[in-house]
């Protein structure tokens, strides 16, 4: 039994190691299409660092539950630090909005 839970932490590892590796590779070309204001590949970049972020969550024994939830308290709590008028606060309550309007 041990033998097999070994394999299987080691297999675990390895996926962490490739989605961390694709993560900061997606970054990349995030960045690279907003230098030449590329839309397509901007929408396309965030898509898979939201997409791998989950998915390494996961991995680590997060729930996407759990992320949203965290991401939501996060975004309450910047909410309330931040005033009506801080460039952060519309985009932040749209976020918001949006994430509680999902269904579960």
């Amino acid at each position: 039994m041990r033998k097999k839970n070994d394999v299987l932490f080691a297999s675990n590892l390895k996926m962490t190691e490739s989605l961390k590796a694709e993560l900061v590779e997606a970054v990349g070309t995030l960045f690279k299409a907003l230098l030449k204001a590329d839309a397509a590949n901007t929408s396309d970049a965030l898509a898979s660092i939201i997409m791998i972020t989950y998915i390494l969550g996961r991995k680590l024994g997060l729930d996407f539950h759990t992320i949203d939830l965290l991401a939501r308290k996060k975004l309450q709590t910047g909410m309330i630090e931040s005033d009506e008028k801080d460039q952060w606060y519309e985009d932040m309550n749209q976020l918001m909005i949006y994430m509680g309007s999902r269904k579960r």
